[in-house]
């Protein structure tokens, strides 16, 4: 696909500087940035088939992720099936394609991506919602205020129990096998239905069922050379392939891109905003869906297993953030701060110069070591009637800051101390035991070999 460079400009020396400039070529390629904006490139395997007159198959390819994908793609409202979910959907539209029957095919597979969707935002609205409202349940506890938490996690899964039943079919079956959700969450489904889509003569839908599937497994080189292969059909309009699962946080802040090359300082203040607020929303649903099962391969007590199962879901939540920056394939370093660069140099444009420090003060929270932004800072205190005060971040960028601080100082403490050789038990045995107790402390000589998503906290 033709890449685009982005231009260059360099602004007026008595302006603030903005270097944060991109380019993206219809949802197909990111290409190229300043260093404000830092979005990492990442190399892509150009191999393809030598002989690229017949289609590449080959569906059952093992495809590997090493982190937990997220939840941004876009929501269906209402599910295209009550009487079967994604699952069921999934393995049919799977079967229709193994017979030869491609119309089926497709038929089952886009029903069981609308029910996925469907699913995945019911739930994740509901664990969202339960979760803030569980700070205002009426509490029935008078002298036991060591199980207050319990009492708030027992208040939160009844919520959410209510409120799936209410927005779920009574008929629907929620049991779904990992490996189904695994395949969901990795875009599997499209791998299938953009097979049956060329086969359907759908050769557009099949380019853009390809795109979306490589845009979360980029070292998928079949699918790489599939899309090559559509590319070069007459059918295919190449500016018109997209990515079926963008975020929309994604698309406003590449419309935004768009505006601040055509100087639309008042679409590109609304754009930004607007995704940097389904932004934080999509990473909140992350967190909360972060709440799933999780099998310890082995029958801890009740507290080891409380320890080791919020220990797996503190790893997911802190990896959403990383996953939701997926831009169409490419990983966007330092997105939240970008957000705040883009809009203090519009606010700036239009006047705005209360709403332009505090961005400029937000973004300095956030990276507070660079230098151009240090420049805009000092430009704008320059200016006549500009207080201090308005220098002070955000309060979102504030909150976000602060507890991603306190999450990663928690998983620090527990990478470092639950690690169990004879030397540090030594040691601690010299230092720490209390000799008025009569608990005898088992190590085992397994525990330093964990699992990467648990540890082993034995009592």
């Amino acid at each position: 696909p033709h890449q685009t460079t982005p231009h260059q400009t360099t602004p007026h020396q008595t302006t603030p500087h903005h270097t944060c400039q991109t380019s993206w070529t219809r949802g197909l390629t990111l290409v190229g940035t300043h260093r404000s904006c830092r979005i990492r490139q990442t190399s892509q395997t150009s191999q393809t088939s030598q002989a690229m007159g017949k289609l590449q198959i080959f569906v059952f390819l093992v495809i590997k992720t090493a982190t937990t994908k997220g939840y941004g793609q876009k929501q269906s409202q209402t599910p295209p099936e009550k009487s079967k979910n994604f699952e069921e959907l999934y393995l049919e539209g799977k079967e229709a394609y193994l017979d030869n029957n491609y119309k089926d095919c497709v038929t089952k597979l886009e029903a069981g991506i609308l029910d996925y969707q469907f699913y995945t935002d019911t739930v994740s609205k509901c664990k969202l919602k339960c979760s803030k409202k569980s700070h205002n349940f009426s509490s029935v506890l008078k002298n036991s205020p060591d199980i207050v938490p319990f009492e708030k996690l027992v208040h939160e899964t009844l919520c959410v129990m209510k409120c799936k039943q209410k927005s779920l079919s009574k008929e629907r079956v929620e049991n779904i096998g990992e490996k189904t959700r695994t395949d969901f969450e990795e875009k599997k489904p499209y791998d299938f239905l953009q097979l049956c889509y060329y086969q359907r003569g759908a050769h557009q839908d099949a380019a853009n069922a390809a795109f979306t599937n490589l845009v979360y497994n980029s070292d998928h080189e079949t699918m790489r050379a599939n899309l090559k292969f559509y590319m070069a059909l007459p059918e295919v309009d190449e500016n018109g392939v997209k990515n079926l699962e963008s975020p929309d946080y994604v698309e406003h802040y590449l419309l935004g891109t768009d505006q601040y090359r055509s100087e639309d300082w008042a679409g590109l203040i609304a754009s930004m905003e607007e995704s940097l607020k389904k932004y934080l929303l999509a990473e909140e649903f992350c967190r909360v869906n972060c709440d799933k099962p999780f099998d310890m391969g082995w029958y801890p007590d009740f507290k080891s297993s409380v320890a080791n199962h919020f220990t797996f879901c503190l790893k997911c939540k802190m990896n959403c953030a990383q996953n939701l920056n997926n831009f169409n394939g490419e990983f966007m370093d330092d997105l939240i701060p970008s957000f705040y660069h883009y809009l203090q140099f519009a606010y700036f444009k239009v006047g705005k110069i209360e709403m332009a420090s505090q961005c400029t003060g937000t973004y300095l929270y956030l990276n507070p070591d660079h230098q151009d932004m240090q420049g805009n800072a000092l430009y704008y205190k320059d200016v006549e009637g500009v207080k201090e005060k308005w220098f002070l971040p955000r309060v979102e960028a504030v909150t976000y800051v602060e507890r991603d601080e306190d999450e990663q100082a928690l998983l620090d403490y527990i990478e470092s101390n639950f690690v169990f050789t004879e030397e540090k038990e030594e040691e601690e045995n010299n230092t720490d035991i209390d000799t008025d107790t009569d608990t005898d402390i088992d190590s085992s000589e397994d525990a330093a070999d964990l699992h990467p998503d648990e540890f082993i906290a034995k009592v």
